[in-house]
């Protein structure tokens, strides 16, 4: 049953054109923008801008894809009466939040794929396998964190609501934590704010990485945390409501 409804949910995802151009399209057209306006060989942080900016839209993609495609499909299968058809049907509430986490992970893998390969064309990136690899594994399950983020998201009441909310927040999460911009360009206030955001934490760690360090242990403190207490949250509201 698992396996059935994640195939489903893998297909429904990557046939949306909400994913094809916010999480695929839109993440490459700033990254070539943005390597192009400031320098691909720019040296930046011990490595270049194209792999630095490179790490930063590959973050953005995957938090845009984890916060808005998967909070606003759950607002509106709620919204639509989709959880109460569940009820009436083998499939657990278990399985269907499960199956839409394995495929949003099955399709952040592709999405890792794609944006590294393209980059990789372009501008012939100098990195070993080693850091294609870490790089590649510390965003893919760095996302879980903003899928805990989504899924709170996903119990706000007001389905239609919750599209602009979506994506105010991942938007000023992104541009705070320094993805768009490097963080240290940008005015003090916002550096002091943005250091403390998981969006800066995840993409911190695979800068590190780019230049031969380990994320730092308040990059681990601050994605787990985040998973922890907006997963908590999430199924406190959810079966709170299940049971009124």
């Amino acid at each position: 049953m698992l396996i059935n409804q994640t195939k489903a949910e893998t297909l429904r995802l990557v046939r949306s054109p909400f994913f094809l151009l916010f999480s695929i399209l839109m993440p490459l057209a700033f990254y070539f923008l943005f390597s192009a306006l400031n320098g691909a060989d720019k040296e930046i942080e011990s490595t270049t801008y194209a792999q630095y900016s490179l790490m930063s839209m590959t973050a953005f993609s995957l938090i845009s894809t984890a916060m808005g495609q998967f909070g606003i499909r759950l607002s509106y299968e709620r919204r639509d009466g989709w959880v109460r058809l569940l009820k009436l049907t083998p499939l657990t509430p278990s399985v269907w939040i499960g199956s839409k986490m394995i495929a949003h992970m099955g399709v952040h893998l592709l999405t890792i794929l794609v944006i590294f390969s393209s980059a990789h064309v372009v501008y012939d990136m100098d990195l070993t396998m080693t850091q294609w690899l870490l790089c590649g594994l510390w965003l893919w399950l760095g996302s879980i964190p903003f899928l805990a983020i989504g899924a709170l998201l996903g119990t706000m009441k007001n389905a239609d609501a919750l599209v602009a909310v979506a994506n105010v927040v991942q938007m000023a999460i992104a541009i705070l934590g320094g993805l768009w911009m490097p963080l240290q360009t940008l005015p003090k206030w916002i550096q002091q704010i943005g250091q403390w955001l998981p969006s800066h934490r995840y993409a911190h760690g695979a800068w590190n990485m780019l230049s031969g360090s380990a994320p730092v242990m308040l990059d681990w403190v601050i994605l787990i945390g985040t998973g922890i207490v907006f997963m908590a949250l999430s199924g406190f509201i959810l079966n709170k409501r299940e049971a009124a």
